[in-house]
């Protein structure tokens, strides 16, 4: 009987230290943030673009899991340069000539933002300047010098600016990048347009998740942009024999302006 009745009390602490621990969890969780709960994820297709003869670009899905109520910002930023560009000015205001060569240093090469919504809205300055984000950011990041290696005067950031966005190569979109929340979690999806004049290599997509004014996690995931078969053929033989290169290039162009000029003739000799 004292067994049974010890077996009993036994069994009713263990029941109790369950119950105990199961309740602690459960106000543990519910302490919790809501997107505490949720994994930063991120996943870019497709992750090989070739280069080919037919090759003008391609387009890039960028999709993931995220927190429910946080901000995201999807970044491809490559690496940072020194990039040295010929200006010119009007001489005597009529004729255009070459008149120096300038610097922008630590420059990236390629500078694609999108986000869920304005990026001065949801990102503080601060955060914005440390993470590189926005084309102010840009402006305090940016060192422009001159032949001399002095600071240049004048508006050569947005000069530069304006150049970068011809080439397609900086490019900010903002309330772009698309949620969804179903019964799969918290997804988003971000389509970028990837410029045929960005460089072969191998890129960064980031994407950072923003909270009441700060970055507060971050995914990323890599995709490689590669010259392939005649492209990459060419292109190695301009880097490695250029005279060779410059000759065959004469010689193309020579050709094709003799096939253009028979058409021509055969068409004029036809009326």
């Amino acid at each position: 009987m004292r067994e049974a009745t010890k077996m009993k009390r036994t069994s009713c602490m263990d029941s109790f230290r369950y119950m105990l621990a199961v309740a602690v969890a459960l106000f543990v969780l519910a302490a919790l943030p809501v997107s505490a709960a949720q994994t930063l994820t991120c996943a870019v297709t497709p992750d090989y673009i070739p280069i080919t003869f037919s090759y003008h670009g391609a387009q890039l899905s960028i999709t993931g899991q995220s927190a429910p109520t946080d901000d995201l910002i999807v970044s491809i930023i490559s690496k940072s340069t020194d990039t040295a560009l010929k200006y010119q000015e009007k001489v005597g205001g009529l004729v255009w000539m070459k008149k120096g060569t300038l610097e922008f240093k630590d420059a990236p090469g390629v500078y694609l933002l999108h986000s869920t919504a304005d990026l001065n809205r949801i990102l503080a300055a601060d955060e914005r300047n440390q993470h590189l984000l926005g084309y102010e950011a840009l402006r305090g990041h940016i060192l422009i010098e001159d032949s001399k290696g002095n600071p240049a005067t004048g508006n050569w950031f947005d000069e530069y600016l304006k150049f970068k966005k011809n080439e397609k190569v900086y490019d900010i979109q903002e309330g772009t990048v698309l949620r969804q929340h179903g019964v799969e979690g918290n997804t988003y999806q971000a389509k970028v347009a990837w410029p045929y004049q960005a460089p072969p290599g191998v890129y960064t997509v980031e994407v950072l998740a923003v909270r009441d004014g700060k970055v507060v996690d971050r995914a990323s995931s890599n995709f490689e942009v590669k010259s392939v078969g005649i492209t990459a053929a060419l292109s190695k033989m301009a880097f490695e024999q250029a005279g060779l290169y410059g000759i065959m290039a004469v010689v193309i162009a020579l050709l094709a302006g003799f096939a253009v000029g028979a058409i021509f003739k055969k068409g004029g000799g036809s009326h």
